[in-house]
């Protein structure tokens, strides 16, 4: 996974500067149930061992094990995340002691069949080599293990530069208009960078039908594929109309913002 280099003397726990962490984190903590109802579906965590990849500010990490998980590691290639969600679960929730964070990435991980259950969330649209992590999956998971992926927006979709534009008025598409070179341009400018491409920015740009594939390719049995879900509302609706619109051919990667996917390991 690529993140954002921090500003000079300070760590980024955030896409942007101006967050305040903390707040960040008890609202991401309140909005956990989004998810699962975007999957369709909530695990039982209770007596599992879990993991979370790309657990950021760890909100989701700490609800897992507050859900009765026997152990969750959460999983962030950032390291001043994983010190920042240490510290931030030692300090909120002192009580609990089945979650700890790393930042080793998958597929480096050691070992086989460790989790009945893996969970990402809003990370799949930045990993550079899908293949290489699903592959982990299936290999770290138990037989019958579970995969729950949610991830948006995905980069062709209306907002997919997640703000990395920096535009004075944000306007749906306004990144693809503008081209990948103003984008790149803008990251670097923003985090005083020179790099040259979209990956390292933090951005695969892969579409709908990129990650398709390379759910079947993984060896893990996709289960269901869920495009654009949301929480009901005018939302909803809009996410619907983007749905629909979506299944008109080479429409797709323009109106699929985002994909909430269930593997399983044979």
């Amino acid at each position: 996974m690529t993140y954002k280099a921090p500003e000079k003397g300070k760590p980024m726990l955030q896409d942007h500067q101006n967050f305040d962490v903390d707040e960040a984190f008890e609202v991401g903590l309140s909005e956990t149930s989004n998810l699962w109802r975007r999957l369709g579906v909530k695990p039982d965590f209770t007596g599992l061992d879990v993991m979370e990849v790309g657990s950021g500010l760890g909100f989701l990490t700490a609800d897992i094990a507050l859900a009765g998980a026997k152990s969750v590691l959460g999983i962030d290639t950032w390291e001043p995340r994983v010190e920042w969600g240490t510290k931030k679960l030692a300090q909120r929730f002192p009580q609990l002691t089945n979650a700890r964070f790393d930042s080793t990435p998958t597929n480096e991980m050691a070992g086989e069949s460790r989790f009945d259950v893996i969970v990402s969330q809003n990370t799949f649209e930045h990993i550079a080599d899908i293949d290489s992590v699903l592959h982990s999956f299936r290999r770290l998971l138990r037989p019958g293990g579970r995969a729950y992926i949610g991830f948006s927006p995905m980069y062709h979709s209306p907002f997919g530069d997640h703000g990395e534009l920096r535009a004075r008025v944000r306007l749906p598409w306004l990144h693809l208009i503008a081209g990948r070179k103003r984008v790149i341009a803008a990251y670097n400018k923003a985090n005083g960078e020179n790099v040259t491409t979209l990956i390292e920015c933090g951005f695969n740009a892969l579409k709908p039908k990129d990650f398709r594939r390379a759910f079947l390719r993984s060896g893990l049995v996709v289960e269901s594929v869920r495009v654009n879900p949301t929480e009901g509302g005018l939302k909803q609706r809009i996410m619907d109309a983007f749905a629909l619109i979506s299944k008109i051919p080479g429409l797709e990667p323009y109106f699929a913002t985002g994909m909430y996917v269930v593997l399983r390991k044979p």
